[in-house]
């Protein structure tokens, strides 16, 4: 084939793509691209990996799929990562939204450490968004005070494409949430928000887009959030939520697409993890003295 023959063809194709993308978008929604969000497709960076621009040092110890990539805890989340690219590979569904029935049930670090988890394998590079725009806290697990993010993007007040966060580790960007805003479950429910996710996962095919929400039971933004999504994975903590609030958040995502279930802060006795001795691995089990203040080292998943 002629290079003339490829351009056009590269033609015919960017003009399908661009008629896709529209398809299924409301008019409000189509005006904004065309018009307020026109500079912010154009200049949506290509997620590639980098020099780290952050200090590792600086990271959570909670991060352990970063900073302790080895221990029984990362491996739990590695193996979470296994069966979410099992769930999306073959449909293309790379936009996840991850979340739990109320708060402090871990739906932030099952979030961000997946996140890692996946942008530090070989052929996958990962959008981190942070969708709690009411309790904001990924930016706290890469040691950031962010000044903008998504909230200012939704109210018009900056560009998307200078909000992003090349982090350097693995191919992974974050989004943070940028500036609180009196009216979150409007911004999450508006059609910037709808055409943003939108626009991520056609124009990102082979990127994964990680949208942390609130919680399910506590406010509406979730709700909102999740109609968007290709697929959601719903967060419990052992001993604390109670089944009937994992049945009411189950019921609320009638007609999603729920991937599966990660079951977080795991009792050893529960979880049965011995140390990974076999393989090299001299690790304890999560809850014993080693790791009893290590909240999360224990994600099982379903």
């Amino acid at each position: 084939m002629s290079r003339i023959e490829q351009a056009l063809e590269k033609a015919v194709k960017m003009r399908e793509a661009q008629k896709t993308a529209q398809e299924g978008v409301p008019p409000e929604a189509a005006a904004t691209i065309q018009d307020a969000g026109a500079a912010d497709r154009v200049e949506l960076p290509i997620f590639e990996a980098g020099d780290a621009m952050l200090d590792p040092a600086r990271a959570d110890r909670h991060l352990v799929a970063l900073i302790d990539p080895h221990s029984v805890a990362a491996e739990q989340y590695k193996k979470l990562r296994a069966r979410v690219l099992a769930a999306t590979a073959k449909n293309q569904h790379n936009t996840i939204m991850v979340s739990s029935s109320n708060s402090g049930e871990g739906k932030s670090l099952t979030a961000v450490n997946l996140a890692v988890s996946l942008a530090q394998s070989i052929d996958h590079t990962v959008l981190l968004v942070d969708a709690d725009l009411r309790n904001p806290s990924l930016h706290r697990y890469f040691g950031l005070e962010p000044s903008s993010g998504l909230s200012d993007y939704l109210q018009g007040d900056r560009d998307l494409s200078g909000l992003f966060i090349k982090t350097g580790f693995g191919k992974l960007v974050l989004l943070p949430a940028g500036n609180p805003s009196a009216r979150p479950a409007e911004l999450l429910s508006s059609g910037r928000m709808k055409t943003l996710v939108h626009e991520l996962k056609l124009r990102y095919r082979d990127r994964y887009v990680i949208f942390d929400s609130t919680p399910l039971l506590v406010t509406a933004d979730a709700l909102s959030l999740g109609s968007y999504m290709d697929g959601i994975l719903l967060v419990i903590q052992e001993g604390k939520t109670s089944e009937k609030a994992a049945r009411q958040a189950l019921a609320l995502m009638k007609g999603w697409n729920v991937l599966g279930v990660v079951f977080n802060d795991v009792s050893p006795y529960l979880a049965r993890i011995v140390p990974y001795h076999y393989y090299g691995y001299l690790r304890k089990a999560p809850g014993n003295d080693a790791d009893k203040n290590n909240k999360g080292n224990g994600a099982e998943h379903v």
